[in-house]
């Protein structure tokens, strides 16, 4: 969540293009650490619910959906870009 606020932020401030309007160049991505077909390591994630009535920072791990059900994930690079 903290990387969402960063780029709020920095979205605000003007950071995201270096001079000339130009956009920053960005470095490559790092290769992906897991493999097809291989378990995804273990992590933890936080997310907005709603609790009597009031919104509540609730945390969610990977590992807890182990054997229960199947987990999708998705990833939406552009989702909060104004482009």
């Amino acid at each position: 969540m903290t990387e969402v606020f960063t780029l709020v932020a920095m979205l605000a401030s003007g950071q995201t293009t270096g001079g000339g309007g130009q956009p920053a160049p960005q470095p490559p991505p790092p290769p992906p650490a897991v493999k097809v077909g291989e378990p995804a390591p273990d992590f933890t994630l936080s997310y907005l619910a709603m609790e009597e009535g009031k919104i509540a920072r609730k945390n969610v791990t990977l590992s807890s959906f182990k054997g229960k059900q199947n987990v999708v994930l998705a990833f939406f690079p552009a989702a909060f870009s104004p482009g």
